[in-house]
């Protein structure tokens, strides 16, 4: 594994909406307390995950942060010791994931960060060793790495800073993402690591979660 980039440091940036307005996908299946309750196990999960990662890394070459406009969030990122980056209003309409990381892209530039990674807090079950390979990657030679979603969708991203191309997630992110990126000039990598190819959207992707992690809807006290 090759170490991460001496020129600067790197940025892990979660996007998180307020639990009580997540995972609306699963309304057939959990109720809205158990949504909610769902949404802070995996992000909880997602940051023990990429905590355990870090140690495998050179120490302080990466940290997290989390971008959010929930006040709720914003008090569990500051009991985790983590960045936190705020939301705006106008951040929160159709395009609104892809305006907030926008605003972490600027921030993490703005404060002297060498390339931000991109990382969803549903993933359902990412491992340590590859959230370090992927936050590892070498981005000489104009790199940018994409993990793709089993949908194609784009379930973590590592770019330069600042980045030359506008974030477009949605449908088939993964895609979309490597055509901007070839676009501003960019050698795309699409890096397929098994453990984040999986994250929690559907009914279908809940109960794969439950399968192998029955005890995930109890952390929060969901039911």
């Amino acid at each position: 594994m090759s170490a991460a980039s001496p020129a600067g440091k790197r940025l892990v940036v979660i996007p998180m909406k307020d639990p009580s307005r997540a995972k609306t996908r699963l309304g057939t299946a959990l109720d809205a307390n158990a949504r909610a309750a769902l949404a802070l196990a995996l992000f909880n999960a997602t940051v023990t995950h990429l905590r355990a990662a870090l140690d495998l890394l050179p120490e302080g070459q990466v940290e997290i942060a989390v971008v959010t406009s929930s006040p709720l969030i914003s008090r569990l990122v500051q009991a985790m010791g983590l960045q936190l980056i705020a939301e705006t209003p106008a951040e929160t309409g159709a395009d609104g994931l892809s305006a907030a990381l926008e605003t972490a892209a600027g921030w993490a530039a703005a404060r002297g960060y060498a390339a931000l990674c991109i990382l969803p807090g549903d993933l359902a079950a990412p491992e340590p060793a590859d959230l370090a390979r992927l936050l590892s990657h070498d981005l000489s030679g104009g790199q940018a790495v994409l993990c793709p979603a089993s949908d194609l969708g784009t379930n973590a991203l590592l770019v330069p800073l600042p980045c030359p191309f506008r974030f477009r997630y949605g449908v088939k992110s993964a895609v979309a993402h490597r055509q901007a990126a070839e676009a501003a000039g960019l050698c795309p990598v699409m890096l397929p690591l098994d453990s984040l190819r999986a994250d929690v959207d559907t009914v279908e992707d809940l109960g794969h979660l439950l399968a192998q992690q029955p005890q995930m809807l109890m952390r929060e006290g969901a039911r």
